[in-house]
């Protein structure tokens, strides 16, 4: 619930939706351009450009209506409220709350649904641009030497992801910081998490993508 409360904080701000608009019609422009090139695969364009139009579509039928409603929703705004303070949702503050956590997860789940339903246009905005986002580059193979991995970045161009990949038996995690020009990347290892993480003294094998669109 904590997370709706967020989600709805963040829709009620104006320029949210106008963002959407502005990169979805953008990836448009730059994927139509595509078009000329004889490698491209029409279809899969055609598909993809069919479903920014219906997102934007989808953005522009917004229901301000429901989501404001939401908002002034009884029950959430009373758990919303008492959420901020400390020990605010015990049972004797949100006696309403206790009681609908002891309803079957089915009836939970059906109001979070009916909940949620309003901000689905602005949820499919969000998966559409982070697939388009993702899928913009292929991963490589990289090594960190001694769990260190630097690499420089074209600053003229759009970067705006960088995806690592590690096997899932591995002992290390990223830790990864970077700005316009350079990202760095270092692995750490914590066997024991009462202890401070230290970087990594083995070489790591990787992949890594840097979406760039």
């Amino acid at each position: 619930m904590q997370g709706l409360f967020e989600i709805l904080g963040m829709s009620g701000r104006n320029e949210l939706r106008s963002d959407f608009f502005k990169e979805l019609e953008r990836h448009a422009v730059c994927l139509d351009r595509l078009r000329k090139s004889a490698q491209i695969d029409t279809e899969l364009l055609d598909t993809t450009l069919q479903d920014i139009a219906v997102t934007i579509a989808g953005l522009r039928e917004l229901n301000h209506t429901a989501l404001e409603a939401l908002r002034r929703h009884e029950f959430l705004s009373a758990v919303r409220q008492r959420s901020g303070v400390s020990s605010g949702i015990c049972q004797f503050d949100l006696p309403a709350l206790h009681h609908w956590l002891q309803q079957d997860s089915e009836v939970r789940a059906r109001h979070l649904s009916n909940w949620l339903e309003p901000l689905q246009p602005l949820q499919l905005a969000i998966e559409l641009l982070l697939r388009l986002i993702r899928d913009s580059a292929l991963p490589r193979q990289a090594v960190a030497v001694r769990g260190f991995f630097q690499q420089t970045l074209d600053s003229h161009s759009p970067n705006q992801l960088v995806r690592v990949w590690l096997p899932a038996e591995g002992s290390a995690f990223p830790e990864i910081s970077g700005g316009r020009h350079r990202f760095t990347i270092r692995f750490l290892e914590q066997p024991d998490p009462n202890q401070h993480a230290s970087q990594s003294n083995g070489n790591i094998e990787f992949w890594l993508a840097c979406c760039v669109f």
